[in-house]
């Protein structure tokens, strides 16, 4: 061992750390914690609700939640604070010596143990390597990737929405995504009915991307000052398969590779840090930007990976070095969006009102377009359609060629984010009030029905059959507009067939125009009215299904609960016995110690009453542990059976109810 590491621990007064010894709480970390950090983090003063002072309050962690994750030091909360990669630098004005920061990394590294008898806590790792063997961009084969069996109950439903930035398009299928309050929804862009609602629970969407190839969905977010994360979901299944991040701040900004090996994200702290997707670890750390990161994005073949800043900056790495490739540099605000056109061309906006295009070839700006008077929006399709918006409140369309297409206004508020279905016939976007816009880009006709806070399926389909009866009621008025319009222009074309002359057809020629246009218009409402009410027919049983989804997704988590619980229990009842045994076993040790004065004699006793207490506590608490675990398992059975019951008459009513493809509603 090191001859300083022993000077160092001896003057400490820390235990000695053998390089293959285990690292522990009780013997090795405890001690540190004493000397370092109790003043501030103690039961009577634990500052931001953090106390190290024994090993339960320390795994609970602080207000912003878990500060250690078991065998990932890299993603621990505390190892960041103590190692100064991550505000606030604890201790606050000065740094451990790396000699007790290494102890705790390596605590941490070992599985966090409490004693030489417990078993190490190893933290979640990505259910699946979601790694691709090359970058998918391209369409993929057969039907693009929709939800399935998803929850159509909110997680939440307030008084009142707020805006959001999380706002994404499928690539591929007509799938819509919009961040809200500690869920995020997905829209069915032909229907405009909801499609599936993902619980995040950790607090507010501020990014959201759709994979290249769409089956993925990744969202940043978080909460203020508090906590960041990405989160990755299976939208075909809606199963969350990776959890990126442990930040102490919002992430603002998040892309997921091509070939879906790595995970980048930025935020308040003008880091980029990249996770690799295999193991859930950050992999890198890029320190160059001067403010807030607010924008990331990888290209087509995963080969760069661009972001922006709220100075304007834009920076180009190589993805895998990470390495910095080329600085653009020409904003004078902030960068609000970043999109790659080709694997070599980006495009950058900024609220200084420009958008403009860089070539990755040539090193330097290509193009600038002045958009908006601030752009705060920015997305393109892989049509090659591209959408802005800004402080004009206008949300315009430009073409493959960048000219402006089409313009639509919004009198209500600032518009914050918009985007472009995959086919280019719709676009849609939030304003700083949280209210949504949807237009049929070819007619410029509004589409409603998206919203950033749905209502419950109660009353989901209360709204349904209310627009059931509304429509069975005006469809008869709306045929017989169509026979009255009908009778109408036929008179009109009997009178011209009968006009003796020209100039006489001529003058009801103009007749004859508005007559057919009547019948059209008439023919029109007619055909719109009837595919509304299909579509809201075919919401009853869609709605009916998804109200018993929710009762079999509430028991799945319920016994998800249940089940951790039980394994919390167990493993409590495991370490408390493992604690006994290291008790009995420094009993035994100190037994043999052999004392010459009555203060040492003293101390011994004290510290053998110490040892037995705790293994009076610990047999009680494993005593009691294990009661409880054993007590769940027939509660545990029994919700296993309701699940399973519950699965099957879900499947059945699947089955049954089929319905048939639903198409849009005309315009």
């Amino acid at each position: 061992m090191n001859p300083r590491l022993i000077i160092a621990s001896v003057a400490l007064g820390l235990p000695l750390v053998a390089t293959a010894q285990k690292v522990t709480y009780d013997e090795h970390v405890l001690p540190l914690f004493k000397n370092q950090c109790l003043k501030c983090h103690n039961p009577d003063k634990a500052k931001a609700d953090l106390d190290l002072s024994t090993y339960g309050a320390t795994i609970k962690g602080s207000s912003s939640g878990a500060i250690v994750k078991g065998g990932d030091p890299d993603g621990s909360s505390l190892v960041k604070v103590v190692t100064h990669a991550a505000e606030p630098t604890m201790p606050p004005n000065s740094k451990l010596p790396d000699k007790e920061i290494e102890i705790i990394k390596k605590w941490v590294a070992g599985g966090l143990l409490e004693n030489s008898g417990s078993k190490a806590v190893v933290s979640n790792r990505p259910k699946i390597d979601l790694s691709l063997s090359a970058a998918a961009f391209g369409k993929p084969e057969g039907a693009p990737p929709m939800p399935g069996d998803l929850l159509l109950e909110p997680v939440l439903r307030t008084p009142r929405t707020s805006a959001t930035t999380a706002v994404a398009a499928s690539p591929w299928a007509p799938l819509l995504a919009l961040g809200g309050q500690k869920q995020i929804l997905l829209y069915n862009t032909d229907t405009l009915q909801l499609a599936g609602v993902l619980p995040f629970p950790e607090g507010f969407a501020h990014d959201a991307k759709f994979s290249r190839n769409g089956k993925l969905l990744l969202v940043g977010g978080g909460r203020g000052a508090n906590k960041g994360l990405v989160a990755v979901w299976d939208i075909t299944s809606g199963e969350r398969i990776i959890t990126a991040g442990d930040e102490l701040d919002v992430a603002l900004a998040a892309d997921i590779s091509s070939n879906q090996k790595w995970i980048a994200l930025g935020g308040p702290d003008r880091l980029v840090k990249v996770y690799a997707t295999a193991s859930g670890q950050q992999v890198h750390k890029m320190k160059k930007h001067t403010e807030w990161v607010t924008a990331a994005e990888f290209n087509h073949t995963s080969t760069f990976l661009a972001t922006g800043d709220r100075n304007g900056g834009v920076l180009v790495w190589e993805a895998g070095s990470w390495e910095e490739e080329q600085s653009f540099t020409g904003h004078k605000s902030a960068i609000v969006s970043l999109v790659w056109r080709t694997p070599d061309i980006l495009v950058s906006a900024s609220e200084d009102g420009t958008v403009r295009t860089w070539s990755m070839k040539e090193g330097q700006q290509v193009k600038s377009s002045t958009a908006h008077n601030n752009v705060l929006g920015l997305a393109v399709n892989t049509e090659g359609g591209m959408v802005t918006c800004g402080r004009d409140k206008a949300v315009t369309v430009w073409d493959k060629e960048g000219n402006k297409a089409k313009t639509f206004s919004i009198t209500n508020d600032l518009p914050i984010r918009a985007v472009l279905s995959a086919d280019g016939k719709r676009v849609f976007a939030v304003d700083w009030t949280g209210r949504t816009y949807g237009w049929d880009v070819a007619s410029g006709k509004e589409l409603s029905g998206i919203t950033l806070n749905p209502p419950p399926i109660v009353e989901q389909q209360q709204l349904v059959a209310k627009r059931i009866a509304d429509l069975e009621a005006d469809l008869p008025k709306l045929q017989a507009k169509l026979a009255e319009a009908n009778t109408a222009a036929a008179k009109v074309r009997a009178d011209v067939d009968a006009a003796k002359t020209d100039a006489a057809k001529k003058a009801l020629a103009k007749t004859l125009e508005a007559a057919d246009k009547a019948v059209s218009d008439a023919k029109s409402a007619v055909e719109n009215a009837d595919s509304e009410l299909k579509l809201a027919r075919g919401s009853v049983d869609r709605l009916k299904l998804g109200a018993f989804f929710a009762q079999v997704w509430r028991a799945k988590e319920d016994l998800a609960g249940m089940k951790e619980e039980q394994k919390r229990l167990l493993a409590q009842a495991e370490s408390a016995n493992g604690a006994i045994k290291q008790a009995e076993a420094d009993i035994k040790a100190a037994k043999k110690v052999k004392t010459t004065t009555k203060e040492e004699k003293d101390k011994l006793a004290k510290r053998i009453k110490d040892l037995e207490k705790s293994i009076t506590d610990n047999k009680k608490l494993a005593s009691t542990s294990k009661t409880a675990a054993e007590k769940m398992t027939k509660p545990l059975v029994a919700e296993e059976k309701k699940v399973q019951a519950l699965n099957a008459e879900y499947q059945k009513q699947k089955a049954a109810s089929a319905p048939a493809p639903l198409k849009s509603a005309k315009l």
